[in-house]
């Protein structure tokens, strides 16, 4: 029942603000993000309307997100079969996560649920920059591994076999499932174990290294399956990283200037990496003579989590977006209510106060979170009536987002062959069963198509707009 308490809280803060999670599955599906979004649930449905037969031709991503997303879907199908049911209930889990991981790092429950919540009321102000973090397949289960693996490290005990086989399959999942989080939080939890468990932290080390070759051996299955898996070669990690130990070594200036520009593009990132370092600056200073050296160390490597995540993501040449980023608002949350603990007399009036303030914020903007969702549903509803225009017994050539789209919506049964916008057959994360033999088929040899931006057509010879629709464009051949 202890643990129960503060899940039926979480769940009475999310179902009041639930208009919050309304807008943001309304905005991302449609948007460019959906057959991301929808992946999992696709892969649920198929499996229990057409078990190993109907998965086998799935491509997953590099992160398969094959636990928990997948694993969850296939559970979860069953009893709760609906797009917005299943995506619902994932987005609350993902509204736990960060409670549960500031709980972990021994921030007292009344101001974790005020970082579970700041993540909420963060993604019903901005859906389409921070609402990603409530959705399959983006990055928020980064929180769950790091919480898991922070549990494991701190109840480590050397001698009880249990413990080292919950910590090979977690690094075994992690390895599978999500590479973003050796990236956003390895180098911390590592440092974590070297400090505290000392030479005993070569147990769990070791056991990352077994996980790493146990996850390769899970993708051969995978594959063997009639799964594909995408490794990470393409990135040329190896390489890169040579380039850029190169760079720091003979030109740190322009390394300097490359990883600046990087944040600097974009206004609201820079901003935040700007509050950033002024709350951290602060939580610093008050912390600099009330800490030992070992916990000041660790909150250090803590707080360049996101300056980390930043380098690599220059290393590999990847634009800064906030789902690479959740470490960023979750610091600010975090150092942020780690500073207000520390003042005196206000500290434990400040968390109900906040929480007024988030209601009264949710209530000014009801008005605008209806429309948002009345919005995206009415937008879904006219796409969908415009896809019906067409024949479904013929198929059609769709460059990536509208295929699971349809596939989850629409009660006919489309087939939408996907291709870029070079005209080259790309079953990204999707199933190339159901292309059929179309897969075979030149893009020139489709009669009609849809295509999310109309950049495409003028690059289609043969092919006139026949009719735009809430951002689809839909193509006929001449």
């Amino acid at each position: 029942m202890r643990f129960l308490k503060p899940i039926l809280f979480l769940l009475v803060l999310f179902a009041s603000f639930h208009l919050f999670y309304d807008v943001v599955y309304e905005n991302h599906l449609g948007e460019g993000t959906d057959s991301d979004v929808l992946y999992p649930y696709l892969f649920a449905r198929d499996v229990w309307t057409g078990g190993w037969t109907g998965v086998r031709g799935w491509n997953f991503p590099p992160c398969t997100y094959l636990f928990p997303e997948i694993i969850l879907a296939v559970l979860f199908y069953p009893v709760i079969s609906s797009v917005y049911g299943f995506h619902l209930v994932f987005g609350f889990l993902s509204f736990v996560l960060p409670f549960t991981f500031a709980k972990q790092l021994g921030m007292p429950k009344r101001y974790s649920y005020l970082v579970a919540l700041g993540f909420l009321v963060l993604a019903g102000y901005d859906p389409n920059l921070f609402g990603q973090f409530y959705l399959p397949g983006f990055h928020a289960m980064t929180f769950f591994f790091a919480t898991w693996t922070l549990y494991e490290l701190e109840h480590w005990d050397f001698r009880n076999g249990k413990v080292w086989f919950r910590f090979l399959l977690l690094m075994t999942l992690v390895w599978v499932s999500e590479y973003w989080f050796f990236v956003n939080i390895a180098p911390f939890l590592i440092l974590y174990a070297i400090v505290h468990l000392r030479w005993k932290s070569i147990g769990p080390l070791s056991m990352g290294f077994v996980g790493y070759y146990l996850a390769k051996s899970i993708g051969k299955g995978l594959r063997w399956l009639g799964i594909g898996t995408m490794g990470t070669d393409n990135l040329q990690l190896v390489s890169k990283l040579k380039e850029i130990s190169f760079t720091f070594f003979h030109d740190p200036f322009s390394l300097w200037l490359g990883l600046k520009e990087s944040v600097t593009r974009q206004p609201n990132l820079s901003e935040w990496f700007y509050w950033y370092l002024v709350i951290g600056g602060l939580y610093g200073l008050l912390t600099l003579f009330r800490k030992n050296g070992k916990e000041l160390f660790l909150d250090f490597v803590f707080y360049l989590s996101p300056f980390l995540t930043i380098f690599f993501l220059y290393t590999i040449q990847t634009e800064p977006n906030i789902r690479y980023l959740y470490f960023l608002p979750f610091g600010i949350l975090y150092f942020s209510f780690r500073l207000v603990e520390r003042i005196p007399f206000v500290r434990f009036g400040i968390p109900i106060v906040l929480m007024i303030g988030c209601f009264w914020f949710y209530l000014g903007k009801h008005t605008e979170l209806v429309a948002e969702v009345k919005l995206g549903e009415n937008k879904r509803k006219q796409r969908l009536e415009c896809l019906s225009e067409f024949d479904p017994n013929l198929p059609g050539a769709a460059t990536y987002w509208p295929i699971k789209y349809s596939y989850a919506f629409s009660e006919k049964k489309w087939t939408l062959v996907p291709f870029t916008k070079e005209g080259v057959y790309y079953p990204w994360i999707a199933n190339t069963s159901w292309d059929g033999d179309f897969k075979n088929q030149s893009f020139l040899s489709f009669s009609w198509g849809v295509t999310e931006t109309k950049e495409n057509l003028a690059n289609w010879k043969g092919v006139s707009l026949v009719k735009e629709c809430e951002g689809w464009y839909f193509f006929q051949r001449n």
